[in-house]
């Protein structure tokens, strides 16, 4: 019974020793814990890119392609029938010539003998003219003396009409003639060189028979497709189509790599088309260049596919920023206390990778160009290094 007793008190003091124990050791823990740092948290703010305004005078310029082309061509033909005796050596695909260099020669004997016929004809009747005017002479002395009739000088007056029209048509008969036997040899009208040729030596050619195409290369010329849009930035009048004067005229750059080397070659806007194109809607303008005659430039050649760049309107106080920095026609402004507002601006002219702004910035004022994903008025953001907008890009 005794024992039963003493078990039944260890049972009910086990579970209280162990919390008492457990108490102890968790206040010694609470008590002997390192001191832990308080941590303030940072604000985070976003990092933007901004630019630093700087309006300066600014003239645009419209770029257009195109290929080059001759600003003179011709199709030489024949002006007589006949055998082709020879051809010159310059008449070839790509041949280069000089203005009335000789490039075919055409059998010449029978225009020879007409030539001489001709002279023949126009000598006798130039000999016939004077024997029939002296007798007309005579013939009104006569009749001023009552030696003749009257139907007898009206028969001199006939006769001496007669020959001097006879004489005429020998006259031109003569000189039909010799331009017959002058155009048995044909000659280069102007400088320059031989796009394609289309006979050969022994060929027989008739009266405007095809022979060559031939191109001056001392001036060519390049036909650029302009949008209407484009077209409003050059100084060309609005309701004007067709030849511009030599004052009015407009620069164009003409760009393109020759032999691997890149190359610029001046030259002037001459024209605009009065039609725009049904397919393209685009209207095209006609740069011409004339060709260096010396130095190490080459000439701009025919079939080239160039650049041109076109002067166009000069703005005083304009500025080009990133087309990223423009939102619905307006910018963010990073205030001085790094904050972001909108402001509207006035867009001359949107490029591929840059906006033409006219009004609503100010020098020295920066604008926002990587715009955060959230943006709301009077947002706090982090710039970066400025840079200064002042250049066209």
């Amino acid at each position: 019974m005794a024992l039963f007793s003493q078990l039944s008190k260890n049972r009910f003091f086990a579970p209280i020793a162990v919390i008492v124990l457990a108490l102890g050791i968790s206040s010694l823990l609470v008590s002997f814990q390192p001191e832990i740092d308080k941590i303030i948290p940072t604000k985070i703010l976003p990092t933007i890119e901004t630019k630093k305004i700087k309006l300066t005078p600014i003239r645009q310029s419209v770029i257009a392609y195109g290929i080059v082309k001759p600003h003179k061509q011709i199709a030489l033909a024949s002006e007589i029938a006949g055998r082709v005796i020879w051809v010159s050596e310059k008449l070839i695909s790509g041949g280069k010539f000089d203005q009335f260099d000789p490039l075919i020669r055409i059998e010449n004997t029978d225009y020879k003998l007409q030539l001489d016929k001709a002279s023949a004809e126009n000598t006798r009747a130039q000999v016939d003219l004077g024997i029939y005017e002296n007798d007309y002479q005579r013939q009104q002395g006569l009749f001023k003396k009552n030696l003749i009739s009257n139907s007898q000088l009206d028969d001199a007056f006939k006769m001496y009409k007669r020959a001097e029209a006879t004489l005429r048509i020998t006259q031109a008969n003569l000189e039909q003639a010799s331009l017959n036997f002058q155009r048995t040899e044909i000659t280069a009208p102007f400088s320059g060189r031989v796009q394609q040729e289309s006979i050969d030596e022994g060929g027989y050619l008739t009266v405007g028979a095809s022979i060559a195409t031939l191109y001056a290369d001392d001036i060519v010329e390049v036909r650029l497709p302009i949008s209407n849009d484009d077209l409003g930035f050059l100084n060309w009048p609005q309701q004007m189509r067709g030849t511009l004067s030599p004052e009015e005229s407009i620069a164009v750059s003409i760009n393109s790599t020759y032999g691997g080397i890149d190359y610029q070659w001046q030259g002037q806007l001459e024209r605009i088309e009065s039609e725009v194109d049904p397919k393209t809607r685009l209207f095209h303008a006609v740069a011409v260049v004339k060709n260096p005659e010396f130095g190490g430039q080459p000439p701009l050649t025919v079939g080239l596919f160039v650049t041109a760049e076109i002067a166009g309107r000069s703005y005083d106080q304009a500025v080009l920023i990133p087309r990223s920095a423009v939102i619905d026609n307006r910018v963010l402004i990073v205030t001085k206390d790094n904050r972001l507002i909108y402001r509207d601006i006035d867009i001359i002219r949107v490029n591929n990778d840059s906006v033409l702004i006219g009004r609503g910035l100010n020098n020295d004022e920066l604008i926002c160009v990587t715009p955060p994903s959230i943006i709301f008025e009077g947002m706090e953001v982090n710039p970066s290094p400025q840079q200064t907008l002042d250049s066209v890009k």
